[in-house]
């Protein structure tokens, strides 16, 4: 009997790019990893990220460095769902690095992450705030696709985000699924089987200049938990829901309050 190794093609994936102005000084992509700079009329500047390779499976790598100075304000988000397929003995890697110096403003909010059964994922995002710049940024998990009867039951998804402020440590998240995700997922101090989660993590003051209006959008609904922290001109809102739909719903009611602004129009669809 032949001994036949099999070699999968895998997709690999850069981005490097530069806001000064709210012009783009340094661009650079590679691999299945394209961004796009729609024109836009409006105050805030829009940057669409795009995986060509319609998804993520094992041993896919993909690189994320966005750098935002000199009076910028910019939306970074994607131009659809990202998904994490089926994947074998190796991970998926993504790993995202982003600037934002004092005078600028960063919205980082990604549509959100499909996970799939037996998906395989490690994600890392680190962020470097310079003290008075404004950073928002907005990541929402989706554990399979239950209106298709699609169940997220077994797999590997590893989340970390380091959020430095003039190189000190001022937020950290790490999420480990491992194995057996549906059990761990039911625990009440998970999700309680939740099928989706959001975090949005605010550092800034002009992002908080209309609170009285942003509260009146977190609050608890039938199928969405929500819940929320300030600090220092900081806010974390964390939300878990049993309805994908609802979720984001409730997120883009919470974005444009935060933003002042409508968003990217890839957030329409």
């Amino acid at each position: 009997m032949l001994n036949i190794n099999k070699t999968y093609q895998r997709a690999h994936g850069d981005i490097d790019v530069k806001i000064k102005d709210n012009q783009i000084s340094k661009f650079f992509q590679s691999g299945s990893a394209k961004v796009f700079y729609p024109k836009c009329h409006d105050e805030i500047k829009e940057l669409v990220l795009v995986n060509t390779a319609g998804g993520l499976t094992s041993g896919d790598e993909f690189s994320y460095k966005i750098d935002i100075n000199n009076e910028s304000s910019v939306f970074v988000t994607t131009q659809t769902a990202e998904r994490a397929y089926k994947g074998l003995e190796k991970s998926s890697n993504i790993k995202v690095e982003l600037s934002i110096d004092r005078s600028s403003n960063l919205y980082w909010i990604p549509q959100e992450l499909i996970l799939f059964n037996n998906c395989n994922l490690r994600r890392d995002i680190n962020v470097n705030v310079k003290g008075c710049s404004n950073f928002l940024l907005a990541e929402t998990t989706i554990f399979g696709r239950t209106a298709m009867g699609e169940y997220l039951e077994e797999g590997t998804f590893i989340d970390n985000w380091r959020i430095y402020e003039d190189t000190k440590l001022l937020h950290a998240e790490a999420l480990n699924l491992i194995g057996n995700i549906k059990e761990q997922l039911s625990k009440i101090a998970s999700t309680n089987s939740g099928v989706a989660i959001c975090n949005i993590f605010v550092c800034g003051k002009n992002f908080l200049n209309n609170e009285d209006e942003l509260k009146k959008n977190i609050i608890n609904t039938e199928t969405v938990l929500l819940s929320h922290s300030t600090w220092n001109d900081k806010l974390l809102i964390r939300m878990v829901a049993q309805d994908a739909y609802d979720l984001k719903k409730i997120q883009k009611k919470i974005l444009l309050c935060l933003s002042n602004n409508s968003l990217p129009k890839v957030w329409n669809n």
